[in-house]
């Protein structure tokens, strides 16, 4: 028998809040001007910190849109990644209009990745009973 799992309204609407800043976080960060960066060692790991952002974001996207039986289907995970593929999509095209900044693949590939990574993460995360038995009803 499979049960259907539910999160704990106030779960969920803090997954979608937190979604909603963390994009807005993203988004201001990703067109802001080259210039506005102080130089920093911090910024060589420039792909790194791309890859964080990213699973941040689609491992809370995630809690948001989980409504699947037992989180295993396979729309659990895709939405959430293709939220952050097309996001991703749409930051990088915005940086050509900013001064000093441009499109980048590797930038949107590290994007990608870490959308994956978050997928992964989360699965793994709601994989757990004990976490599940935290967040339902």
């Amino acid at each position: 028998m499979v049960r259907t799992l539910v999160l704990k309204p106030s779960i969920k609407r803090a997954a979608i809040i937190s979604s909603l800043l963390w994009s807005i976080t993203l988004a201001f960060l990703m067109l802001l001007p080259q210039e506005s960066f102080p130089e920093s060692k911090l910024l060589s790991y420039d792909k790194l910190a791309h890859i964080f952002v990213f699973a941040v974001l689609s491992f809370l996207l995630g809690f948001a849109l989980y409504r699947e039986q037992n989180g295993r289907t396979i729309k659990t995970k895709l939405i959430p990644l293709t939220i952050c593929l097309v996001y991703s999509s749409l930051l990088e095209y915005l940086q050509s209009f900013v001064p000093g900044r441009m499109f980048d693949w590797y930038d949107f590939l590290a994007n990608f990745t870490g959308g994956l990574v978050g997928v992964i993460i989360f699965s793994i995360f709601i994989g757990k009973k004990f976490v599940i038995d935290k967040l339902m009803l």
